[in-house]
């Protein structure tokens, strides 16, 4: 790929100010509708819904319909910009209140003056921005048609989760190529608001010439939760096992073609801190072949919303309800008070999740497991302590005599036809050479068939000895191979290694981990990628000296 950088950092206001005309939030200081100035309210808003404004009547103690026809813009605070004033929501003392008791106040049906007032309200607002519109209209296209003319015939994709972002992205590639048949590529982490699974299928039934891919996790999220404890913002496993890696394996196709694939994200900088100093074009830390454009990466909240109500766009209904962000609905990044949100709008799904996070935390011994998990802490959790499974993240093994290049360990699994797949990135595996009444193997450099690796070890046995042929870096080798004996004892399929894998040399079937010797280079990618080897044995690792 040639050289990629891009003077991305967009020179577009970000404040957010107020017409009190029109009553409208700005992106600029002077309307564009009747040319008034306005004064700043905020860094960012986006519009307040009528199911969301009957929830806001409830939470302020407001009567009910007195926010019907009001101009309600929420902000990245606790704020929320009613007619241009600022109101403080109390969301502490907020979430104390029952969920049940709010979801009986709230009502039943579609209001349809409600959304009248709400329509008038996004056309003025569109109105006043379209000099906005079209500076980030065309700073996107830019974005994209750069990163097509460096790329060549690289394969362009849209990764469309359901959001608004996506539902973006989407229209802005299709208009960039002047082509409706761009491939879409859903991941369906088995987590999904409900209301986004409803909008995917809208959106497949309304654009039925786009090729549209899903990829799909086998694994059962709560069973692997029992198993390697829940997600947390430092070790959201959850990632590559329910959305990277099924999206990598099922983009194996295209691979297939021996062509860049050119992915593009709703990523913008604005989401987070980490997200802050992203770039707008990369290649894929975790999947290989990948591209990543990321076209609005500059745009605010305000942005996205302008896009979609000069478009038009069809988005997911969850918005409606006062979520800010679609993605997981349980997701150990998003806010307490999204997770509040869900105790309302998800009560068959937040509840049972609830219930488990608080049998969770008295298993690892916590002292008052409601103020762990109401509080968020255990989205801080790191590592696997008070859980069974946990380890400190080195492997049982000794030096073998007085070589100090054979290592004996003490598997935690015994070994089985299935060890040897981890190392076959050190080269081929040869059964001939070794002799069977120790059951060694031989790991041979596949271009000169000298030996790299002997194993001895029969099967059924915990008990594999581990000796360095290759004199080039024998410390160096004996590290990876800890890291595939860790991977070995944790592995639990994740599909982390065959989306990392440049060959697709690397398969996850329903209940082993396969790879193919033909295709497999030896490069090594599906070790180094992750800390200690393996992305379930890093989650399991606990501090040295705690207890396990």
């Amino acid at each position: 790929m040639t050289d990629m950088s891009w003077d991305d950092r967009s020179r577009l206001p970000k404040d957010v100010y107020w017409c009190p005309r029109c009553d409208i939030p700005l992106l600029q200081e002077e309307c564009g509708g009747c040319g008034s100035g306005g004064a700043r309210v905020a860094s960012d808003v986006r519009p307040v819904f009528p199911q969301e404004k009957r929830l806001l009547e409830i939470f302020l103690d407001y009567p009910k319909d007195s926010l019907r026809n009001e101009s309600v813009w929420d902000t990245k605070s606790s704020n929320v910009i009613i007619g241009g004033e600022s109101v403080r929501l109390n969301k502490g003392k907020l979430m104390s209140i029952d969920p049940a008791e709010i979801r009986e106040a709230l009502p039943k049906d579609r209001d349809e003056i409600a959304e009248a007032s709400h329509t008038e309200i996004m056309k003025r607002f569109v109105s006043a921005s379209k000099a906005r519109f079209k500076a980030i209209d065309y700073e996107a296209l830019s974005i994209m048609n750069f990163a097509k003319d460096k790329t060549g015939q690289a394969i362009p994709v849209v990764s469309f989760s359901g959001g608004k972002d996506s539902t973006v992205v989407s229209d802005l590639v299709r208009r960039g190529y002047a082509n409706q048949r761009i491939v879409h590529i859903f991941g369906d982490t088995t987590l999904e608001f409900p209301q986004t699974l409803e909008y995917v299928d809208r959106f497949k039934r309304n654009n039925p010439s786009i090729p549209f891919l899903e990829a799909r996790s086998r694994h059962s999220f709560i069973d692997l939760c029992k198993r390697i404890g829940p997600p947390s913002r430092v070790m959201r496993w959850c990632c590559t096992v329910f959305k990277t890696g099924p999206i990598g394996q099922r983009l194996d196709g295209l691979r297939a073609l021996k062509k860049p694939i050119l992915t593009y994200y709703g990523v913008r900088r604005s989401e987070s801190n980490q997200r802050s100093d992203y770039d707008a074009i990369t290649r894929s830390p975790k999947i290989s072949q990948q591209i990543v454009v990321s076209p609005i990466i500059n745009w605010s909240d305000a942005d996205v919303w302008l896009y979609i109500m000069t478009r038009g766009l069809d988005f997911n209904d969850a918005y409606r309800l006062g979520f800010s962000r679609i993605g997981c609905w349980c997701c150990p990044s998003n806010s307490l008070w999204s997770f509040f949100l869900a105790r309302i709008h998800l009560p068959r799904r937040a509840e049972p999740w609830r219930d488990y996070l608080l049998e969770f935390a008295k298993s690892i011994g916590k002292p008052d497991p409601v103020e762990y998990i109401d509080s968020g802490n255990w989205k801080a959790r790191h590592g696997g302590q008070g859980l069974p499974t946990a380890y400190k993240g080195v492997v049982s093994a000794s030096v073998c005599g007085d070589d100090p290049y054979a290592k004996t360990y003490t598997l935690t699994r015994p070994i089985s036809e299935a060890l040897y797949e981890y190392f076959k990135p050190f080269g081929r595996l040869d059964f001939g050479q070794g002799r069977s009444i120790l059951g060694e193997v031989f790991i041979v450099d596949k271009s000169t068939n000298n030996p790299v690796l002997v194993l001895q070890g029969q099967q059924g046995t915990s008990s594999l000895r581990v000796k360095a042929v290759d004199m080039s870096n024998p410390s160096l080798l004996l590290q990876r191979v800890d890291c595939q004996i860790r991977k070995y004892q944790a592995c639990v399929l994740c599909g982390g290694c065959p989306s990392v894998c440049p060959r697709g040399a690397i398969t996850n079937t329903i209940n082993a981990y396969r790879i193919d010797e033909g295709k497999c280079t030896n490069c090594l990618r599906c070790i180094s990628h992750f800390d200690t080897g393996c992305l379930a044995s890093k989650v399991l690792q606990a501090r040295r000296g705690a207890a396990v």
